[in-house]
């Protein structure tokens, strides 16, 4: 007696719309392509579609494997159509410009394009550091910069920025105003803008190895920090470092010393004799 088996045949689905050379297009950044995919139902039942196959030779998932299938929801009724909108995550460390694909829904597969457009995202750690300076005007830092964007990121040896007064611009307004004659517009402006430029304490000057960060590249740097002698001591002063959309907010505090120079002790056989 010969055992037999019987071999379901696979159910109505979905299927991709639209003339033979169709090109779908999708645009935006790796972390969220945008675009439509064409559809039509040609059962007489509803169907729910899940997920769609993808398939490149040059294009990752987010985990850096190579494209497949990929969750994306759709529901049509029978004989129904539509350009359902959905996205699609690439690495996000993907290059920027025009990349080919494919796409397969229920047996039937379609050419498409993926726009991927410029991702500049620079990210450091710590984003926040004191600073307190007594006798000395130099220091070292070590942050961890990650290149979270698919572009590289060269990076210069030195970067300057202003160091400001903690008073804020508020203050700065009000105390204007208090000091001008009041008389007119233009002397109360005047009174808030040389008090504005108080607020300016000198520059603080940072200076790092050059180098260019990789997308998806992560390193240790050091960064050496200098202050100027224009701060006075006990005062609290603050500052911001931008480089490209990282942020670097820097908070520093004189103490009683800042600005003396360190005494040194000189050798034994040049001290006087007693």
């Amino acid at each position: 007696m010969t055992a037999t088996h019987e071999v379901a045949e696979p159910g109505p689905s979905l299927q991709l719309a639209g003339p033979p050379r169709t090109r779908l297009l999708f645009t935006g950044p790796p972390q969220g392509l945008s675009g439509s995919i064409p559809l039509v139902n040609r059962s007489d039942a509803k169907l729910k579609l899940r997920s769609i196959e993808l398939k490149s030779q040059s294009l990752k998932g987010v985990a850096s494997l190579p494209l497949g299938v990929t969750p994306f929801f759709a529901k049509l009724y029978p004989g129904e159509q539509a350009n359902v909108p959905g996205m699609i995550v690439l690495d996000s460390s993907t290059p920027p410009g025009n990349h080919q694909f494919e796409i397969s829904v229920g047996g039937t597969t379609m050419a498409a394009e993926a726009h991927v457009e410029e991702v500049v995202d620079l990210r450091m750690a710590p984003s926040q550091i004191t600073i307190l300076a007594g006798s000395a005007t130099d220091f070292t830092r070590t942050f961890i910069a990650e290149n979270a964007g698919n572009v590289d990121l060269p990076t210069g040896a030195q970067c300057e920025t202003p160091i400001l007064d903690s008073n804020d611009i508020v203050s700065a307004m009000v105390s204007g105003i208090n000091d001008s004659d009041k008389s007119t517009v233009e002397a109360m402006v005047k009174g808030i803008l040389l008090h504005w430029g108080d607020l300016h304490a000198g520059t603080l000057v940072t200076r790092r190895d050059p180098i260019v960060l990789h997308p998806g590249q992560k390193l240790a740097v050091d960064v050496h920090f200098h202050l100027p002698a224009t701060l006075k001591p006990l005062r609290h002063y603050w500052a911001n470092l931008q480089l490209y959309n990282a942020t670097l907010s820097v908070d520093i505090y004189t103490t009683a010393n800042y600005g003396r120079k360190p005494e040194h002790h000189g050798d034994k056989s040049k001290r006087k004799a007693p």
